[in-house]
């Protein structure tokens, strides 16, 4: 029995040693990984690799804190910079609408157009935007800032043509220009905002681009208002816009490191990225870095098609094409533009240029919300109550014109139709017209977002031109409290798509969103241990060298 007892003891000892030797080295493996980094580790898509290792110390609670904080910093101020790129081609927006009333007035010393002539000078600009998405989608495969720096050239070339007319064809080029500068601005923005900013704070910058156009619809409300009478002038107020963009883009914006990245050019976008992220040029990387640099595996020899018709680039495609669908001919242009007549007919006399302003600030102001919102809540949450509320404010609008058109007498001297236009617009501002342009630049996979990108808004402009032409169609056939009726049934198919379909993607990462599209989940570790997996590899590599 004290044999048995004994080798028992020494079985205990012995295992205990190994646990102990196991332990210690985890301990050492633990040691390689916080001592030895691997600034570039990135698999470019020839096959080739780029090891750099460096000795490092461990940052810091506070020096993360800091990275952190400046990074973020970094992160918003050239998001905003990349956003000022919006701000004129926006203003094609508005501009018919504070234009046309001074080119139509009667004068002798200067341009005059007839009524079919200024219809035209606001067409031809909406149908320049579709070609501006997908030139949008060639230029942006040159690099994310070419793109910004040609946006704002053309736009700045549009407006000078405008200023510089002495013809009313001079005047149609001056807005297909416009119109083109138009369709390029918002995806290359949203895109370098997605593409530069941490998961935290992307929800929110991706909203910035739809912010910013509201901004450029206000800007040139207020330049009409002013200056009623000189459509040129408001013109050239328009251009310089522009010109700040383009010195700020030349001075201060850099390139999207993941474009850089997916141009195998690794060394500088491990630079810029580390910018972005707060972290000093003279410390290592990382792993959260290093991870967010590291692009997928992909087959060899995959041609561009190929990527296209992966089921993480086709998923993706159908359900924002299906975004875009219900956010257009759910009205919601269609009531902006036609938001004067409407208080018109309700008994109201408003000045066209007040009623625009107010219009312009509703979405403005409900633009900021909406960025807040989405930071919090996502894009799924917003999109609902968006949904939720066109259709209550559309049924509501519906009903009271059937009721005015025939016959009843309403005692509210006009204040429901303008109540529910006004929460319609703050309502479809809150998700429908905000989110799906804030989605393009998160969801496509990096291969294929230039093209798909811009596709995808290129048809959503093209439903635009659809409900603004068929509008005068269906009102004479549907008449008004009809139309309406019509839109609050597409919002409310809208809200049973979101609720079916749209995913959220707040707080993951690009990579987390283009995992949800593949056929097969995909489990990854957190990147600290996929990185430093990665580097203890790499480590035993050198020691054993």
């Amino acid at each position: 029995m004290a044999n048995i007892i004994d080798i028992n003891n020494r079985r205990t000892d012995i295992n205990d040693a190994n646990e102990q030797t196991d332990f210690n080295n985890a301990n050492e493996l633990t040691d390689v990984n916080n001592t030895i980094n691997a600034q570039i580790d990135v698999i470019n898509t020839n096959g080739q690799k780029s090891t750099c290792v460096e000795i490092k110390m461990e940052p810091s609670v506070d020096e993360e804190k800091k990275w952190e904080r400046d990074g973020t910093i970094y992160q918003v101020l050239m998001s905003l910079c990349a956003n000022v790129v919006v701000l004129g081609p926006a203003m094609g927006f508005g501009y018919s609408a504070v234009a046309e009333p001074a080119m139509t007035a009667p004068k002798t010393d200067d341009l005059q157009l007839d009524a079919d002539q200024a219809n035209w000078m606001a067409t031809v600009s909406a149908l320049g935007t579709p070609f501006g998405c997908l030139i949008s989608s060639l230029v942006m495969g040159r690099g994310r800032k070419i793109s910004l720096l040609v946006t704002s050239l053309i736009s700045l070339a549009g407006w000078v043509t405008i200023y510089m007319s002495n013809s009313y064809e001079q005047i149609l080029v001056g807005r297909t220009i416009s119109g083109i500068s138009t369709g390029m601005a918002s995806v290359p923005t949203t895109v370098y905002s997605a593409e530069i900013a941490g998961p935290k704070w992307r929800g929110t910058m991706v909203t910035w681009t739809s912010i910013t156009t509201a901004v450029g619809v206000l800007i040139v409300y207020i330049f009409g208002y002013i200056f009623k009478d000189d459509w040129r002038l408001v013109a050239l107020m328009c251009a310089l816009f522009p010109v700040v963009a383009i010195a700020l883009i030349l001075l201060a914006v850099p390139e999207s490191p993941l474009w850089l990245r997916d141009q195998n050019r690794p060394d500088e976008a491990l630079e810029i990225m580390k910018k972005f992220r707060g972290v000093p040029k003279d410390q290592p990387a990382p792993a959260e870095l290093l991870f967010e640099l590291k692009p997928r595996v992909q087959k060899k020899n995959q041609n561009l098609l190929q990527h296209l018709i992966k089921r993480s680039s086709l998923v993706p495609f159908a359900i924002m094409l299906m975004y875009f669908f219900f956010q257009q001919f759910s009205g919601i242009f269609i009531v902006i533009y036609n938001a004067v007549d409407i208080m018109d007919k309700s008994g109201i006399q408003v000045d066209p240029y007040i009623g625009a302003v107010l219009i312009g600030i509703a979405r403005f102001l409900t633009s900021l919300l909406t960025a807040g919102v989405s930071r919090k809540y996502g894009r799924r949450i917003p999109s609902l109550i968006s949904g939720v509320g066109m259709t209550i404010f559309m049924g509501v609008l519906s009903l009271y014109l059937y009721l005015a058109e025939n016959g009843t007498v309403m005692s509210d001297n006009g204040v429901t139709p303008v109540a529910c236009m006004m929460l319609y617009i703050i309502t479809s501002t809150l998700g429908y017209l905000v989110i799906p342009f804030a989605m393009v630049g998160e969801v496509f996979p990096s291969k294929v977002k230039d093209i798909l990108s811009g596709v995808t808004v290129a048809i959503g402009y093209i439903f635009s031109a659809i409900t603004v032409k068929t509008y005068p169609d269906m009102l004479r056939l549907m008449s008004m409290h009809g139309v309406f009726l019509f839109f609050a049934i597409i919002s409310f198919i809208g809200v049973v798509f979101i609720l079916l379909f749209l995913p959220e993607t707040k707080g993951k990462t690009l990579r987390e969103i283009e995992d949800m599209f593949c056929k097969k989940k995909v489990f990854e570790l957190p990147a600290e241990g996929v990185v430093g997996e990665r580097v203890a590899s790499n480590a035993v590599g050198l020691l054993t060298n």
